[in-house]
């Protein structure tokens, strides 16, 4: 096979990878930056914030959240198209998906410790499995810097 349709194959394949698993991660990103915003909303009704001043720190916080998921998905199309070039694309992967996972389980865990989200079973379930999965991700993206790391040393 010609070396250079290779090479454009490969490629375009990263390409194709990395605006794959870049829709992934910028999915969840939205989902954090609505729980992110929504924490921030509980918490100031919580610590009895004039709620004629929410309004503008949601205003503020919606802008720079947006700022910061718009950055977060150039960033990640960024490292996933590298990585698919040179290894290490579901390690970085999984490390992404873990800080996500983090996030949502961070941005849960306050509602139930206050008290300021009824005690349903399944509010504790979803952020049990929020946990769970963010503690898999880590672990997974642990074995596999390890194994990559590994096999650079061979």
């Amino acid at each position: 096979m010609d070396p250079l349709l290779r090479e454009h194959k490969k490629h375009a394949m990263a390409g194709f990878l990395s605006v794959l698993l870049t829709g992934v991660v910028s999915i969840i990103g939205i989902v954090n930056w609505f729980s992110l915003r929504g924490l921030v909303i509980a918490l100031l009704g919580y610590f009895k914030v004039d709620p004629f001043k929410w309004q503008a720190v949601d205003y503020s916080l919606l802008i720079i959240l947006g700022i910061g998921w718009l950055v977060f998905v150039y960033f990640s199309q960024y490292l996933f198209k590298k990585h698919a070039l040179t290894g290490g694309l579901w390690k970085s992967f999984t490390k992404l998906l873990s800080i996500q996972a983090w996030i949502l389980f961070a941005c849960g865990l306050p509602y139930l410790l206050t008290g300021m989200r009824s005690k349903l079973e399944t509010d504790w379930i979803l952020v049990a499995v929020e946990g769970v999965c963010a503690l898999v991700f880590t672990i997974l993206s642990a074995k596999l810097e390890k194994k990559a790391i590994a096999s650079d040393q061979n």
